[in-house]
């Protein structure tokens, strides 16, 4: 009884110093897009779905999460070739795609637009009501670039009230996002 106790100590004790020093981050999956140029960070457990789909001028990476997760949440970075802008150009292109989005979504265009800097793209960003389906939603858009680098638009959308929810999902996402050249 004694040595189980003092080998449950010792391990215990071993496993605080190893995550005392350093934050130990959740593992995800890199997608290195050649296509958008773009590498982009999605969860590895659960791993989300994943896909990119092209328009006519832009191509769009989606990320899932998996049947059964909580909240269903869906996030989407687009990018362009013909929406390259100087940076004193940037604002005002935020706004409008901002305002495309939420004429798209059918709601008000949002109070609040802020400065945001995500890994190496710094932009604008705001986050809104709306509803699809007849269900009430979140949307948070970051639309920003690297100067002299396309735009990308960058989109969660999760069930109203639970954009709080996946925030660090978010976060370890956008913050990693960056163009391979």
């Amino acid at each position: 009884m004694t040595r189980a106790a003092l080998l449950m100590a010792c391990l215990c004790s071993i496993s605080s110093i190893a995550t005392a020093g350093t934050r130990v981050g959740r593992p995800m999956i890199i997608h290195r897009l050649a296509e958008m140029n773009l590498e982009i960070w999605t969860e590895q457990d659960p791993e989300w779905e994943t896909s990119v789909t092209r328009s006519k001028q832009a191509l769009t990476f989606t990320a899932e999460t998996p049947a059964l997760a909580y909240p269903p949440t869906h996030m989407s970075w687009t990018i362009s070739q013909h929406l390259k802008f100087e940076v004193h150009e940037l604002k005002q292109a935020a706004r409008g795609v901002m305002y495309q989005m939420t004429l798209r979504y059918d709601t008000q265009f949002p109070q609040e637009i802020a400065e945001a800097e995500y890994g190496e793209l710094k932009g604008y960003e705001a986050t809104f009501p709306a509803e699809r389906q007849n269900i009430p939603i979140e949307v948070r858009v970051f639309c920003g670039h690297r100067e002299g680098k396309p735009m990308v638009v960058m989109q969660a959308v999760t069930l109203k009230g639970k954009l709080a929810h996946v925030a660090e999902h978010v976060r370890r996402s956008w913050t990693h996002v960056r163009y391979l050249d």
